[in-house]
């Protein structure tokens, strides 16, 4: 997985970058992606970032991550990036190694704000959920995990995922996602079914904090065909948006040989 080279000012322009330094990223498959895409955009462009998760993440390879954290202490994981991050510019952070699978646990979203207010970074890059891949999830109890202190979300939905079956290879939390929304497992998904996760009471938005901006990426929008299904889903998203919680959607690819992103008008 390797930062997609994009035009510097498409990225500012898409996640409004120059107004928003606590990023949390949300939802389907793909977030890894656009961390370590904006972290190494970011860190050309002279700033200091850490990248993070607050649940668990894979070990970055060396092309996302140059150097990695891993310290379960924060006073001393602050120590050690305010140290290092001057002339490293990008590092991922992590509060320990979690399992066999080299996966990172993360810090807890308390412990995240501790250095933001110490100003150990210019940007503070979270991801803050997990999918398995997939491109649409229904979220469990537990997640995503959010400060309330974030100034920006970035939910992330594939859109690939429509006209394919509600099941378990094509959405994470299949059953679950099937008994929120009282749909049958197999069924078609439809953007109205997006939308409908999407504003639930215990879907995408239920730890989102009511101060933070929130941006919606439709992702994998590579392929043509997938690339149609972006202004159905918009135009749902945008209905069923009642308290006019969306500030943009963007339409994105950032794996592959051709990555772009664009804000939907």
């Amino acid at each position: 997985m390797t930062s997609a080279p994009l035009p510097p000012a498409a990225l500012d322009d898409a996640f409004a970058l120059a107004t928003h330094s606590y990023i949390f990223l949300i939802g389907g498959g793909g977030k890894t992606t656009l961390m370590f895409t904006l972290a190494h955009h970011l860190s050309r462009a002279g700033h200091t970032v850490i990248s993070t998760t607050s649940t668990r993440i894979l070990y970055p390879s060396p092309q996302d991550a140059a150097r990695v954290i891993i310290e379960a202490d924060p006073a001393r994981a602050a120590t050690q990036l305010r140290s290092e991050l001057p002339e490293a510019r990008h590092i991922a952070l992590a509060k320990t190694l979690c399992n066999a699978d080299r996966k990172l646990c993360g810090h807890a979203a308390d412990e995240l704000d501790a250095l933001r207010q110490a100003h150990v970074a210019h940007y503070i890059l979270v991801e803050a959920d997990g999918a398995a891949g997939r491109s649409l999830k229904a979220h469990a109890d537990h997640e995503p995990v959010i400060s309330t202190q974030a100034d920006l979300v970035i939910a992330v939905i594939g859109t690939d995922c429509i006209g394919h079956p509600l099941d378990d290879a094509h959405v994470h939390r299949a059953a679950r996602f099937a008994q929120l929304l009282n749909r049958a497992i197999g069924a078609p998904l439809a953007p109205d079914d997006v939308a409908a996760i999407f504003f639930h009471p215990l879907g995408y938005l239920k730890a989102v904090p009511p101060a933070a901006d929130l941006i919606v990426l439709l992702s994998k929008a590579g392929v043509a065909a997938q690339r149609a299904n972006a202004p159905q889903l918009a135009t749902a998203l945008r209905a069923a948006d009642h308290d006019k919680r969306i500030a943009r959607i963007v339409l994105g690819e950032l794996a592959g040989p051709h990555p772009f992103v664009e804000r939907i008008p």
